[in-house]
């Protein structure tokens, strides 16, 4: 399976209803939720079998504006498959990196 990270902005008046939906369904346990700080938006990652699956775990009320993302945990030599050929210029190492944006890392 894999991981997705979902994202259920709301509106104010809807926290209750969405929080109620999540526990029945539930995944409230998944979620952390920015709503204390004005952020009306709940945090979750979950696994699925496909982005549609995991859309489908987020309740009717707030499903559309759901953002689905799936993610994965990297390692440094992970990131540098995914990144080479768009990290670093072609023809250019580090250090003329370095010289020419000094403030990049």
């Amino acid at each position: 399976m894999d991981r997705f990270l979902i994202e259920t902005p709301h509106r104010e008046q809807d926290c209750v209803n969405l929080v109620q939906l999540l526990h029945a369904q539930g995944y409230l346990r998944h979620f952390d939720w920015g709503c204390p700080s004005g952020v009306h938006t709940g945090w979750a990652i979950l696994e699925a079998d496909n982005e549609a699956e995991a859309r489908l775990m987020v309740p009717p009320l707030v499903r559309w504006q759901a953002r689905v993302v799936k993610v994965s945990e990297l390692d440094p030599e992970s990131l540098a498959q995914v990144h080479k050929d768009s990290l670093v210029p072609q023809g250019l190492d580090m250090l003329s990196m370095h010289t020419a944006f000094p403030c990049w890392w």
